[in-house]
């Protein structure tokens, strides 16, 4: 009976004390709630060597088909939304990859590649995929990758615009390589140890460029002169860069070489009548120990550019690739940079390389601003300006800020700015700079998204919202993609 009292005893005490609002001696015994849901065990990760079942839903910017098992997203190359895949597990961690082991369903996309290149260069990544699903696939990478910078704007993403899927391009960049004892020129491989194919097709190119390709491989052959090899820094030749006007037929050929070569007029004598067109051929020394072959570049025969018709404008296209290397497709991307744009006023061109987008702008603004990145670019830009008869155009070399900046300060008002980025996200600074320059329309483009939505946001920051994007397929058969987003500023 004591026991059964002081247990009254305590539990009185112990409620008195709660009414009291103090803590009890003891914790207070409750009523058992229901019992702790026990957390679903976490699905075991990913292992290097295991098959998995794949069922691919979209694309990365890779050009890789991307599914889902269990929790855990996986990237395999050459895998098309639709399909599904055996899959062995080729990196496990976070970002999972792996490669296809059998196809269990095919897409209703997937057509033959045209290339026996193929799988094994690492140039294109698509061309097993029809190329009306391959815009949608870019358009998909467009809204994916820019939604966080468009939220809450009402931006419309407009689908993806293109031209001519095949031989389009006007530039190539080929390596030598060696098998055995026989030199080769082509792409490096995409997978596996560092190797050249020897390109005998590419279909992305006009016939002429392939025909440069081997004309400078022959030549090379012919003269003995040792093969660079990138794992060892060693040799002299390192390849070859080829450019063709579409409209012309002139032809530009740059040999790229680690130092000077041995005789300069034997290249001359053993290219001048190989390859058609060819006005121009110079040679690019770079010793570093880089995949970048242009360096230092020497006129050796010719003069140092070929001229072109690009989007209605007489152009000089020289060594360095300012322009984007698909003339067919560039009137579809300076429109909708015109279109963000609009019609009269000032417009400045913050990133103009060598004058393409302020040319194109002058026929549709009062005034056009170009910011070269240096003075030779400035230069070239000036002299393109005069070779189409354009007055209303006038180029600076120096911080695009700046010049933003020195504008204002003389009084003018900017009505629009463009800014493409290249490499690098542009300045914020540039942006806020427009701003306080009075311009009220803004075209952001890259051929990177990453930069792009930097670019974007850095402009949302200034005042500017996005309106629309326009997504361009200047590079076809490829997972990239070049994006034009126009802002307006109340």
């Amino acid at each position: 009976m004591r026991k059964r009292g002081n247990a009254g005893t305590r539990e009185r005490e112990n409620a008195r004390t709660q009414e009291r609002g103090r803590a009890p001696g003891r914790a207070v015994v409750r009523r058992p709630g229901p019992p702790p849901q026990r957390p679903s065990p976490r699905p075991a990760p990913l292992r290097v060597g295991q098959k998995v079942a794949v069922a691919f839903r979209g694309v990365n910017p890779d050009g890789d088909g991307v599914g889902v098992v269990g929790a855990q997203r996986v990237s395999v190359p050459f895998a098309l939304p639709g399909e599904e895949a055996v899959v062995e597990i080729t990196r496990a961690g976070r970002r999972a990859e792996g490669t296809i082991v059998a196809l269990v369903r095919r897409s209703a996309d997937s057509v033959q590649p045209r290339c026996r290149h193929f799988g094994a260069c690492g140039g294109c990544q698509w061309q097993h995929a029809a190329y009306p699903a391959q815009l949608a696939y870019k358009t998909a990478l467009v809204r994916d990758l820019l939604r966080p910078v468009l939220e809450g704007t009402g931006a419309v993403v407009r689908d993806a615009v293109a031209a001519a899927p095949w031989e389009y391009r006007n530039r190539v960049q080929a390596a030598f390589g060696l098998r055995g004892d026989r030199v080769v020129v082509g792409y490096y491989a995409r997978t596996g140890p560092l190797r050249v194919i020897n390109v005998q097709e590419c279909p992305i190119q006009p016939a002429v460029n392939v025909q440069l390709m081997h004309a400078v491989r022959d030549a090379v052959a012919a003269l003995g002169w040792p093969v660079y090899d990138r794992a060892t820094g060693a040799g002299l030749v390192r390849g070859v860069v080829g450019q063709v006007g579409v409209s012309t037929g002139e032809a530009m050929v740059i040999l790229c070489a680690t130092r000077d070569l041995p005789d300069r007029m034997a290249v001359v004598r053993a290219l001048v009548d190989r390859v058609p067109g060819l006005v121009s051929l110079q040679l690019s020394v770079q010793p570093a120990r880089t995949p970048e072959m242009l360096g230092s570049v020497r006129l050796l025969w010719g003069r140092p550019y070929i001229e072109d018709v690009v989007a209605g404008l007489r152009l000089r296209l020289y060594a360095s690739a300012a322009v984007p290397p698909n003339p067919r497709a560039l009137p579809l991307y300076l429109e909708a940079i015109a279109r963000a744009v609009g019609e009269g006023g000032v417009v400045v061109d913050v990133a103009c390389e060598e004058g393409l987008v302020p040319l194109a702008l002058a026929s549709r603004a009062s005034r056009v601003v170009g910011v070269a990145p240096d003075r030779e670019a400035m230069h070239r830009a000036w002299e393109n300006a005069t070779l189409n008869g354009i007055g209303n155009c006038v180029f600076y070399t120096r911080s695009p800020a700046g010049v933003l900046r020195k504008l204002r300060d003389r009084g003018e008002t900017i009505d629009a700015a463009v800014a493409t980025a290249r490499g690098e996200p542009t300045p914020p600074e540039v942006f806020a700079e427009a701003a306080r320059a009075g311009a009220r329309r803004l075209a952001c483009a890259s051929h990177s998204l990453t930069l792009l939505a930097r670019d974007v946001a850095a402009a949302r920051e200034a005042g500017f919202v996005p309106v629309e994007v326009q997504p361009v397929d200047l590079l076809p058969q490829t997972s990239r993609i070049h994006a034009v987003v126009a802002l307006r500023r109340e």
